[in-house]
């Protein structure tokens, strides 16, 4: 790591840290005059509310709050969060890009310098880094961890071993989707020739424990539920099973359980709705968890209204019980009507994504967001000119299946030169380690999630990093070959 604090200061990398620097500082500067204040989503008020009033929210995660507390503690401008934000962006894909470039020397500059632009030169990190929002933050912190990573796998750095460790703990805490990366990199780094194989087998399961632990005991101390499952997940896959209703021939007298069959019974009488929600199968969509006039929270009304309970304790107790039962059965017993409705008009959206909160500026929201950041009632919240939602978004889908298309043609090219193509043993754990990493991420976004284009923010790294060590490969070879 020594080496590297210097490698990084050197005068070859001048150029490297320009493009970063200029790159962020210019898009800080127009989204400053362009947007008054950080954009938001239904979603913001509740990341203030518990940073405001210190306490756990069950929805999800303390961490981006505590981001949002220490911000705070340094300027209660709401200012800073874009600031902070933008400044987290630069530093961690800068070590990312010149960890990559330091374990595999570039064997052409411009085009080292081109994919480095192309990386850095994000208009939806831009955004996002100026959103109440944790999804940038989550980029961050994987940014950082891929790249401890790499220095776990071609130096077998403790010290890297440690940082890797303590951002995956943080990300855990930014987003639950990050319960699968303590037990995805430990196939992986099985493979690394080091003590550090045998230490991670303990110590990635100890940080699922610990952090496991403090969820559940945060839920004990804020909702009374002593149990990890925030409800959320039942949610979702309940959410997610209800795209294949208005296919299946399901009659609620051929289920057993009366919990499932009741729900199930309530549902159907929505057939037409989410035929028309989902575009006759065509779309997904989280409307049925979220929206007041679907089947899932209409349940939840006359639930409250039946068993006398607060709308927080039956969230999570549904959540946690009927609606995930309920989205486990439809899925076990139909599993082909769930892998054409919901995984595969899922899947395409990893190629071609929804624009999502990014196709317009939204505006900020909630009492507590202007308390704690103390601006005026009346303050001004429209853009001078929202470019996003007219230049922007309507070109990423089509940039976005464009990188894809040339991902796809440089790894077939690879494929056919493969026997040309040399890896050392490490650079073959890092490579595919990276790749592994990729595609479960995307995997486990897809079965969670319709794919807003935000949700990809962390896998801009890996696509650049695949991209830009297949080429550097090609050229060695190519470069062998006219020798």
């Amino acid at each position: 790591m020594n080496k590297f604090s210097s490698y990084i200061f050197q005068k070859r990398q001048l150029i490297d840290w320009l493009i970063v620097v200029s790159i962020c500082v210019l898009g800080y500067v127009i989204l400053r005059m362009l947007y008054p204040y950080p954009a938001a989503t239904a979603d913001s008020p509740g990341y203030i509310f518990a940073a405001k009033n210190d306490s756990f929210f069950f929805y999800r995660p303390f961490g981006y709050s505590q981001f949002l507390q220490i911000v705070y503690f340094f300027s209660s401008s709401i200012h800073a969060v874009f600031a902070a934000q933008m400044f987290l962006y630069a530093v961690s894909i800068a070590f990312f890009a010149l960890t990559i470039k330091y374990f595999f020397k570039p064997q052409n500059q411009i085009i080292w310098y081109a994919l480095l632009t192309v990386l850095v030169l994000s208009p939806m990190s831009f955004f996002m880094a100026n959103a109440l929002m944790s999804d940038m933050l989550f980029a961050i912190m994987i940014f950082g961890m891929l790249a401890a990573f790499a220095f776990v796998v071609m130096k077998k750095s403790w010290l890297a071993f440690a940082v890797f460790v303590l951002l995956m703990f943080f990300a855990l805490h930014i987003r639950y989707s990050a319960v699968v990366f303590p037990f995805l990199f430990i196939p992986v780094l099985l493979f690394v020739k080091s003590p550090i194989r045998w230490v991670s087998l303990a110590v990635l399961p100890l940080v699922y424990v610990i952090f496991h632990n403090q969820v559940k005991s945060d839920m004990k101390e804020t909702t009374g539920f002593n149990q990890f499952s925030t409800g959320f997940d039942g949610w979702q896959l309940a959410n997610n099973a209800i795209h294949i209703v208005p296919y299946i021939d399901l009659s609620p007298q051929s289920i057993r359980k009366a919990r499932i069959r009741d729900l199930h019974k309530f549902v159907l009488n929505y057939k037409e709705q989410i035929l028309e929600t989902t575009d006759n199968g065509k779309q997904i969509t989280t409307a049925f968890m979220w929206d007041k006039k679907q089947p899932l929270k209409q349940y939840l009304e006359q639930m409250i209204y039946e068993r006398r309970m607060n709308y927080p304790s039956l969230w999570i107790t549904l959540g946690s019980g009927v609606f995930k039962d309920y989205g486990k059965y439809l899925m076990v017993h139909y599993p082909y009507e769930f892998i054409r409705y919901y995984l595969i008009p899922s899947s395409t959206q990893i190629f071609y994504p929804a624009i999502g909160m990014i196709a317009g500026y939204g505006k900020l929201n909630g009492d507590d967001i202007f308390d704690w950041y103390g601006l005026p009632k009346d303050a001004d919240l429209n853009c001078s000119n929202d470019i996003y939602r007219k230049y922007i978004s309507p070109a990423i889908p089509g940039i976005y299946l464009t990188g894809w298309i040339f991902i796809f043609a440089i790894a077939v090219f690879a494929f056919v030169k493969r026997k040309n193509i040399s890896f050392n043993s490490d650079e073959k754990i890092l490579f595919w380690g990276l790749f592994a990493f990729g595609v479960i991420f995307y995997a486990s976004t897809t079965f969670a999630t319709p794919n807003e284009i935000r949700y990809w923010l962390p896998m801009s790294v890996v696509r650049f990093s695949f991209v830009y060590i297949l080429y550097n490969k090609l050229c060695v070879y190519t470069s062998n070959k006219k020798k």
